[in-house]
């Protein structure tokens, strides 16, 4: 029992990762209140720069009512020609990423990643981040070389 009767919050609870990701910001030396994405009253988000890669951070109720972290990242618009070629390059990169992968949503790529917060713990929080800010951050600059795709920034 804390200080005044109080309890930490149990590994894989809503305010502990709220708390895990606080302690994350303050070693990035980020203000995590001024990194919350306003909008909708139900969700609970974040959001970071990491090179040339924003990447968000939700924690969000999924299919089953489970809560789960997803760690995305917007990279690049589709190409506005040879996309088959493009999608079956996602698909090989989507083979060579770790404890990630590649998306879409609405026309734009992005590297997503998402566990159920059950035993989650701050490693691999580290983890998640590093893998798809490091991803984005490399991807993005190869699909504009290579299909001279339009990187995605929060203007659309």
């Amino acid at each position: 029992m804390g200080l005044f009767g109080t309890k930490k919050p149990p590994k894989g609870t809503v305010e502990s990762v709220v708390l895990m990701l606080s302690d994350y910001f303050k070693r990035r030396k980020l203000d995590m209140d001024g990194h919350a994405l306003e909008g909708d009253s139900d969700s609970c988000g974040w959001w970071l720069k990491e090179g040339s890669a924003k990447v968000y951070i939700f924690l969000q109720e999924d299919k089953s009512g489970g809560v789960v972290l997803r760690v995305t990242s917007p990279i690049v618009h589709f190409p506005d020609t040879d996309r088959e070629r493009f999608f079956q390059r996602c698909l090989e990169l989507n083979q060579e990423l770790s404890c990630c992968s590649l998306s879409s949503h609405e026309e734009i790529i992005l590297v997503t990643s998402q566990r159920p917060i059950a035993g989650l713990d701050p490693e691999e929080l580290n983890t998640l981040v590093w893998n798809v800010s490091h991803a984005a951050d490399v991807i993005d600059d190869l699909f504009s070389r290579e299909f001279h795709c339009r990187v995605y920034d929060d203007c659309g």
